[in-house]
């Protein structure tokens, strides 16, 4: 298990633009974190003062890069995410109140050199489906500067 601070240490994203909280447990294809507060009215990512249901895909890989970082996955490339599909909305928006902490759960279900695809679903804390699908990501060729 791991705490914000212990997330911050692993993923490119940063203060408030770090949406998840906890990592509850992780293995070799699998993640489960969560986010704490999507009601948070602080959230960079809302917009007329909500939270939409698309911002899962972006908690969600989120916690794709957490995964990849745990596993060694992780490279000096920078990954982009390049596709979501099969995106199943089952809700109008994240913050309501009786959702409590998020859930969200990533199955990487390809790596290559080049890139990952991970499945996700992002539920309420009673275990509600939310929202999901896939998302793709794909390594930059260039490497970063030393």
């Amino acid at each position: 298990m791991l705490d914000r601070a212990e997330i911050l240490n692993r993923i490119p994203h940063q203060g408030a633009s770090c949406l998840l909280d906890h990592c509850d447990a992780w293995s070799e294809d699998r993640l489960r974190a969560r986010m704490r507060n999507p009601c948070d009215p602080l959230n960079p990512l809302r917009r007329d003062g909500r939270l939409g249901p698309v911002v899962a895909a972006e908690i969600a890989m989120q916690a794709a890069a957490l995964h990849g970082a745990l596993i060694g996955r992780a490279t000096d490339r920078p990954g982009y995410l390049a596709a979501l599909r099969d995106i199943e909305i089952f809700c109008d928006r994240l913050d309501r109140a009786q959702y409590g902490a998020l859930l969200v759960d990533v199955v990487r279900e390809h790596a290559t050199a080049e890139g990952l695809v991970y499945a996700f679903t992002v539920a309420s804390a009673s275990g509600v489906r939310l929202v999901a699908g896939t998302g793709t990501v794909f390594f930059s060729r260039a490497t970063l500067p030393a």
